[in-house]
């Protein structure tokens, strides 16, 4: 199935690619000038949609079959379920800002079995299916990612503070109790690059409060597949809940090796 994704995402990406810096992108508020849709995202959407549609038929996969999960209202439950960030970094995005990306990840039965970051600007890819790793692709070069346990002390904590899903789960006060553990912190603005950066060895941690299953499902088994882990508030793995498509999960992502030294912290 990661071939339909990829495809999904790419079809995705060229939208983005399309609306990116252009006068014409229409922006909405969902709630606030902070929580926004814009035109990109919708179309980003249903391009993937369709996309993945039209080449599970081309399996005989019965659209009976087919479920999604989508940030832009999208939602049902199939044997083969499409969990999609059509625009990860939306606000960057319509802010002119390069970090932002698509989010693709696939489940089977309610199991996570693959998962498709992909970045349209520089057409770099993060990708896992279960059990075979997880790789990235550049300048049309695949390469193994390795786990990669750095020491907290050489790395960057990635975070933010934009929302108050954020502030309610006491991010600010987190930060400050963690921040002497690494080498600075950094908010960035999209988890997609977050976690490309905790793949490349960059960041150490990333530690959010108010993320959806469509930001996280696609990075967990990517994560996961390169040796790193995602963890809930009360420091289990994360397990996502699609009885509750607007759920927000509240976690912390890093290698299994560091998580003790940073739940010590988190707990004082």
């Amino acid at each position: 199935m990661l071939d339909v994704i990829q495809k999904a995402a790419l079809s995705g990406g060229e939208v983005l690619l399309k609306y990116f810096r252009q006068e014409k992108l229409e922006i909405a508020n969902k709630t606030t000038h902070q929580n926004i849709v814009t035109q990109a995202d919708i179309e980003s959407q249903q391009i993937i949609h369709k996309t993945i549609v039209d080449e599970l038929k081309k399996q005989n996969i019965g659209e009976d079959q087919i479920g999604f999960i989508g940030e832009e209202k999208l939602y049902k439950i199939g044997k083969h379920t499409f969990i999609i960030d059509p625009l990860d970094g939306t606000s960057n995005f319509a802010t002119g800002y390069d970090e932002f990306g698509v989010l693709i990840g696939y489940m089977n039965d309610g199991e996570l079995l693959a998962g498709i970051i992909y970045f349209p600007m520089s057409n770099e890819w993060f990708m896992a299916e279960k059990g075979k790793g997880a790789y990235m692709v550049k300048n049309k070069v695949k390469t193994l990612m390795k786990p990669v346990d750095i020491s907290l002390h050489n790395s960057f904590i990635l975070t933010s503070l934009s929302y108050a899903d954020d502030l309610s789960f006491g991010i600010d006060k987190k930060i400050l109790a963690l921040k002497n553990l690494f080498r600075g912190v950094r908010l960035i603005g999209s988890v997609a690059s977050d976690f490309s950066y905790m793949l490349q060895g960059i960041a150490g941690m990333v530690l959010i409060g108010g993320c959806s299953i469509w930001d996280l499902a696609a990075g967990k088994i990517v994560l996961k597949e390169a040796g790193f882990e995602m963890y809930d508030r009360n420091g289990h793995e994360l397990v996502f809940d699609l009885s509750e498509p607007n759920k927000k999960y509240p976690f912390f992502a890093c290698h299994p090796s560091k998580k003790d030294e940073i739940w010590r912290v988190l707990n004082k």
